[in-house]
């Protein structure tokens, strides 16, 4: 039986109740993903999952830019690898 205070609820609620009921199931998943017979889907499921852990791509940083950043002065050595990233 539905009580007073359940009926006051948004209905977003509710829903963001039913996803927080299937994260154990999708999670699963993602992991059963990682032995794919596919390396593609394997991969996307290991992104997932890095991704949800807080872990993501580094961003690669020239040491021109980095100096730069944090208030310091190019250095007079063009290095020729900057150019490839």
């Amino acid at each position: 039986m539905a009580t007073a205070d359940a009926a006051d609820r948004p209905p977003v609620e509710d829903a963001r109740d039913e996803l927080q009921a299937a994260v154990p199931e999708a999670a699963e998943t993602l992991r059963e993903l990682l032995e794919a017979d596919d390396e593609r889907v394997q991969i996307r499921a290991a992104e997932a999952i890095l991704d949800r852990a807080g872990i993501t791509k580094g961003k690669r940083v020239s040491a021109t830019s980095a100096a730069k950043d944090v208030g310091g002065e190019p250095s007079a050595f063009d290095d020729p690898l900057d150019d490839l990233f």
